[in-house]
């Protein structure tokens, strides 16, 4: 499109042909000529330089210097001519020619300097006459629009940069015809979708400016686009952050009064189910509200999980056996129209994962292929030993070895491949409104990447999907559980609860009486320490709460170390993280709520035994 580069001895041959050529017409055309003979010589040193630069000007002036000296020998020879005359006509050619060379590969380096400099810029640049017919393109904008610089020269602007916009899909009016008409760059500049020459679509980001001369007058646009997809997504991937952040405040802010009403319905329903035969008709009504309350208790868990990345507590175990528990609640899940099917692996191998996070994602999958399969189906659990090489390892960024693969695949109505490709994007559901909150497989999929493994998703509409999840195989021994008591952990203290909520304290106070447990109640740290002064001879073990107005239950629990640095505190709240975790108090005896009545009078005999 510029000057043509090449080597010096490219140019100086170049000089040498030009040159000779010239000579040889100049000798034939002698007569026609005279007296500007030296004229064609000016032009072989001109094109010289135009083509080679100032390398080439000085070799076409030095060749085409010698060439006259040869010419105005002969011509004097010829014709009469002083010595002067013929001295002064060479001198004056060659300070001609040496200026003209200078002159012209000047203006070529700076051309040659702007162009190279507008190629190297990371954005496409296009240039434009008054016509808007493309007078320039760099090689960005060259691979942005497909167009090729020299196909696009002279093009009409509209032909080569094809817009529209976004929103309505709609062609886009010329982005210079308004800096021409204006001769002024636009106020604002605008983000369009270019249409490539391939006709892939590209979101663009453009900003216009009018080209003047030095008078004043207008000479065309120049216009400088770039690619804004990767900023694009940088943007969406800011917003879904802080939507996630968002989500745990809210979850956050929720959590303790949610897991209160919790504790409460779970608890009282626990109690209501040990209070009735397994014969009793209203029985099946208690395991109801049991049921629902561990359902919300999982929602609760599920989004602070999620928004707060609450560190996992992985212990070893046994898939098979992990599965085998689960299988009632699967099947109560599934209803009566769907087939629960577990295929158990032989002399499985042992994984490290959190218990709770692996049963979440299990329970996530299952309601998920139940609402993909509304007038039943079979729902197919396997677990297998399984070998992950070098390949696959480094396509799914694992470790290669040996695994473990849970499989869970359903008969329901599947997935195309838009869905396929989105399946664990935070908040990304197909579900009704209301129906689903696009947490369950992100959650999934954080969990087993947390685990250091990986999942395979195979799906077709109308086919069913599979579920394949990796699991880093582990040698290390079984965790053996710790041991159980034999019905409930009963005592005989006296115990001192501090809740703030009325609810959830008479729950407690309920549950530690019924666990043979005297109980003395405050709903604030100030009665607490009232209480304390009164009956310090008889506590054994101070139950808090960990958020409270005017004094926190931890900063009850120094007050109270400050008198009796023996005395046992248990916290309990209904986020550890927050509560504990973050107060450098970590090993600090915790109950998280919402809790069982049986877990909580275990908890207490396990702190009072400690």
């Amino acid at each position: 499109m510029f000057q043509l580069k090449s080597s010096p001895l490219h140019g100086s041959v170049f000089a040498l042909a030009l040159t000779a050529l010239v000579l040889l017409a100049t000798l034939l055309l002698r007569p026609f000529l005279a007296p500007h003979f030296f004229l064609p010589f000016w032009l072989a040193v001109f094109c010289s330089a135009w083509l080679y630069g100032r390398p080439g000007g000085l070799v076409a002036t030095a060749l085409s210097s010698i060439a006259l000296g040869f010419l105005l020998v002969e011509l004097r020879a010829t014709q009469p001519a002083s010595n002067l005359s013929l001295a002064v006509g060479l001198l004056s050619f060659v300070a001609m020619s040496l200026m003209g060379a200078w002159l012209i590969s000047g203006w070529l380096d700076s051309r040659n300097l702007l162009a190279a400099t507008l190629a190297s810029i990371a954005d496409g640049v296009l240039a434009t006459d008054r016509d808007e017919r493309i007078t320039f393109v760099n090689p960005v904008a060259e691979a942005l629009t497909g167009w090729k610089g020299a196909e696009a020269l002279g093009k009409p602007l509209a032909e080569v940069l094809r817009v529209i916009e976004e929103a309505t899909r709609q062609p886009a009016a010329s982005p210079v015809r308004a800096a021409l008409r204006a001769g002024a760059p636009p106020l604002n500049s605008g983000q369009l979708l270019l249409i490539a020459k391939d006709q892939t679509e590209i979101a663009i980001e453009h900003s216009v400016a009018p080209l003047c001369d030095d008078s004043g007058s207008l000479r065309g646009a120049i216009l400088v686009f770039r690619d804004i997809s990767g900023r694009r997504q940088l943007e969406e991937q800011l917003n879904r952050a802080g939507r996630m952040d968002a989500v745990g405040r809210l979850a956050s802010g929720v959590a303790g009064d949610f897991n209160n009403a919790l504790t409460v319905i779970t608890g009282y329903s626990d109690l209501l189910r040990g209070q009735m035969p397994a014969s009793s008709p209203l029985r099946r009504f208690a395991d109801e509200i049991q049921y629902a309350g561990e359902r919300a208790t999982r929602l609760t868990r599920q989004l602070l999980e999620f928004s707060r990345g609450q560190a996992a507590q992985p212990r070893v175990l046994d898939l098979n056996v992990l599965i085998a528990g689960m299988e009632p609640m699967l099947r109560r899940i599934l209803g009566e129209a769907i087939d629960l099917i577990v295929l158990p692996g032989q002399t499985l191998g042992r994984v490290k994962v959190d218990a709770s996070q692996i049963e979440q994602a299990i329970l996530n999958l299952a309601s998920n292929a139940r609402d993909a399969m509304p007038n039943g189906g079979k729902l197919v659990i396997e677990t297998a030993n399984a070998e992950v090489d070098e390949s696959t390892a480094a396509q799914a960024g694992v470790q290669p070895g040996g695994y473990i693969l849970l499989a869970v695949s359903d008969t329901g109505c599947g997935m195309d491949a838009q869905t396929r490709a989105r399946l664990f994007e935070p908040f990304f559901t197909t579900k009704e409104q209301g129906k689903g909150s696009g947490l369950g497989l992100s959650i999934v999929y954080g969990t087993v990447r947390q685990a250091g493994g990986y999942i395979t998703v195979y799906s077709q509409v109308n086919c069913g999907t599979i579920l394949e999840i990796y699991l880093p195989r582990n040698q290390e021994p079984l965790e053996a559980p710790a041991p159980r008591r034999g019905g409930a952990a009963k005592g005989s203290e006296t115990i001192l609860v501090v809740e703030d909520e009325e609810g959830v304290r008479k729950l407690i106070s309920a549950v530690l009486q019924n666990g043979g447990y005297t109980v003395l109640e405050a709903n604030n740290g100030s009665v607490a320490l009232a209480t304390y002064e009164k009956n310090a001879h008889k506590i054994d073990l101070v139950l808090s709460d960990v958020v409270m107005p005017q004094m926190t239950g931890l900063e009850l629990g120094q007050r109270l170390a400050e008198k009796d640095p023996d005395l046992r505190m248990l916290y309990m709240s209904a986020y550890r993280d927050a509560a504990i975790g973050q107060s450098g108090q970590a090993d600090k005896p915790f109950l998280s709520k919402p809790f069982a009545p049986d877990a909580l009078l275990a908890k207490v005999r396990e702190v009072l035994d400690g």
